[in-house]
């Protein structure tokens, strides 16, 4: 496993849990040591967060990742590799999950072209 330093994200509540071998769903958890939340040792990507703030009104959670591990099967060269790690998003417009796909620009390079 690997750690990585600490970001800011959207996040989901810190929340209850019993430690131990769930067998009933094939999961294996301990307690994370930063928040009140398990690791679930099958998930290739935690992020452990503390609650900054809730709008009751929007539905929007935000908080402080505090702490980052990834398994070593998806990293390359220190860092998470999304091809390795598949990961999916919530469409809230379709209300559907999608798979992140391949690479299609480089950030802050490819839209140089379009300024000159």
């Amino acid at each position: 496993m690997t750690n990585f330093a600490p970001n800011q994200a959207a996040i989901v509540p810190e929340g209850v849990f019993i430690i131990g071998t769930y067998d009933e769903n094939g999961v294996h958890v301990h307690k994370s040591q930063h928040v009140n939340a398990p690791i679930i040792e099958e998930y290739p990507v935690t992020l452990e967060c503390k609650v900054k703030n809730y709008d009751e009104a929007t539905g929007i959670l935000t908080g402080t990742i505090v702490n980052q591990i990834a398994d070593d099967s998806v990293i390359t060269d220190g860092h998470i590799d999304y091809d390795k790690l598949k990961p999916i998003i919530f469409d809230i417009a379709t209300k559907s999950y999608r798979v992140v796909g391949p690479v299609v620009g480089k950030a802050f390079h490819d839209g140089l072209a379009l300024k000159k």
